[in-house]
């Protein structure tokens, strides 16, 4: 079971750190200071729609992972 749990841990890890990257080499560097200056809510959701659309896979993966994590648990019960 320990394993099993590292094991989820380091799916997680990973595509946490794919998206992490992302953001740091990409969004940060993206970001229009006038643009967010004169609407700060609409210029953040866009931003942050476009970084969604960019990593659905990534968080569909993690609801993968999180339920055959969920399962193997319920099993070992």
């Amino acid at each position: 079971m320990v394993q099993s749990v590292l094991d989820y841990i380091d799916d997680l890890d990973s595509l946490s750190d794919k998206a992490e990257e992302d953001a740091v080499n990409e969004l940060l560097q993206a970001i229009n200071i006038d643009e967010l200056l004169q609407d700060p809510e609409g210029y953040l959701l866009a931003l942050s729609d476009a970084f969604l659309n960019r990593h659905i896979s990534n968080i569909e993966k993690a609801t993968e992972a999180g339920t055959k994590h969920a399962n193997k648990i319920l099993k070992a019960l």
